[in-house]
């Protein structure tokens, strides 16, 4: 019966080991950011470059007539910008969850192997 145990730990330790490396491949990223959320990040981003020239050369320039209102480019920069990190949060979180699970799988498969390879050198000491 030990004996049974301590080979079903080695058993799920292997099997994890197999599972991490598979998992990425299983289970990419790419499930979860969708297309438009890509082309919607990539319009924010190019307003946001756009907006930042306009801002930057709204406040060096003395003349008050033609260009861009500053106060509404300065309100759309803010709220684009905000955007911008929630999205670029979401789209870290979304790349780096396949590797976090994959590597978690790794580390428990192998001490899961090492703790039934130690039980296993144990039961041949005992009997």
């Amino acid at each position: 019966m030990k004996l049974a145990v301590v080979f079903g730990l080695i058993g799920i330790g292997f099997l994890l080991l197999v599972l991490s490396s598979l998992w990425q491949s299983m289970f990419p990223g790419t499930a979860s950011w969708t297309l438009e959320k890509d082309a919607r990040w990539s319009e924010v981003k190019d307003r946001i470059h756009v907006l930042l020239f306009t801002i930057g050369s709204g406040e060096t320039r003395a003349s008050m007539h033609g260009g861009p209102d500053l106060a509404k480019a300065k309100a759309e920069f803010n709220t684009l910008k905000e955007e911008n990190d929630r999205l670029t949060a979401e789209f870290q979180s979304i790349r780096s969850r396949p590797h976090t699970t994959s590597k978690t799988l790794k580390w428990a498969g192998i001490s899961l192997a090492a703790l039934g390879i130690i039980g296993w050198y144990a039961v041949k000491q005992t009997s």
